[in-house]
């Protein structure tokens, strides 16, 4: 509790520090932050063409739908689990300063990221208005869910931001490591396919042992299947939020001394 009253009091220099990251990234550029949007609409695009037109075994219609509402949330979390791992290193003069919260920093990147997400979700919005005015695509309640889909994961995306940002930095190859367990995340995680083609109950229990697996599933059940997340996907969310959010205070908590003499 008293990790997350000092991020609370110290609020205003984190919307600072987000607002200058956000300004630092896309200074200069022509297309500002549809940039951040280029890497999931390559991917979007590819996989759409492999799955729809070279290999057409697909069961779910519209397929980039469904393959947006994965690749959105995905994209939040690799990026700003990724970035995260120089957080702590890139900003050594606030680090070294007393009264400097090193937490925040961490925490202004997932926020950074988590602008990003919301700036995509009407474009993901206006996607299954144009295929629902088509009539190949009912519009759903349940979308109202995604902001508090957005919130959970973006508790879960900080947990393991600031467990990744502080060890980073007394482990210089986190995050290489991470990098590539992220690319071998992507595909044992149920974005470009659904969990029930999968056969192996076995496969299937593992893929259930993913924490990005309900958040992608619940995405998908409010924005493509027009339902309410599961029970069981819901429980999961839940503890694997509050498991990573306690896991981060922990881990920082226990590395904060070493953070100033080890960057």
């Amino acid at each position: 509790m008293n990790d997350l009253a000092t991020l609370l009091r110290h609020r205003q220099l984190i919307a600072a520090l987000t607002a200058r990251d956000l300004k630092a990234r896309y200074r200069g550029s022509l297309l500002g932050y549809f940039w951040s949007l280029a890497n999931p609409l390559l991917l979007l695009a590819v996989y759409t063409l492999v799955f729809t037109k070279f290999f057409p075994t697909q069961g779910v219609q519209p397929f980039p739908l469904f393959l947006f509402s994965g690749i959105l949330p995905w994209t939040f979390f690799a990026a700003a689990v990724l970035e995260s791992t120089n957080s702590i290193s890139s900003n050594a003069g606030l680090i070294k300063k007393v009264m400097f919260p090193a937490e925040a920093l961490p925490i202004v990147v997932v926020l950074s990221h988590l602008v990003h997400f919301a700036l995509a979700v009407p474009i993901l919005l206006a996607a299954i208005g144009i295929f629902a005015a088509l009539g190949k695509f009912t519009i759903s309640a349940t979308i109202l869910f995604a902001p508090l889909l957005m919130l959970l994961q973006t508790l879960f995306v900080a947990g393991v931001a600031m467990t990744v940002s502080s060890a980073a930095v007394l482990f210089r190859d986190l995050r290489d490591i991470i990098t590539n367990l992220l690319q071998l995340g992507f595909f044992v995680t149920p974005i470009i396919y659904t969990i029930d083609r999968v056969q192996s109950p076995v496969l299937r229990a593992l893929l259930r042992i993913n924490p990005m697996t309900p958040f992608i599933l619940a995405y998908q059940d409010v924005f493509f299947f027009g339902r309410a997340p599961s029970t069981p996907d819901t429980v999961l969310i839940l503890a694997y939020s509050t498991l990573s959010l306690l896991t981060g205070f922990f881990v920082f908590n226990r590395l904060r001394d070493t953070l100033a003499e080890a960057i």
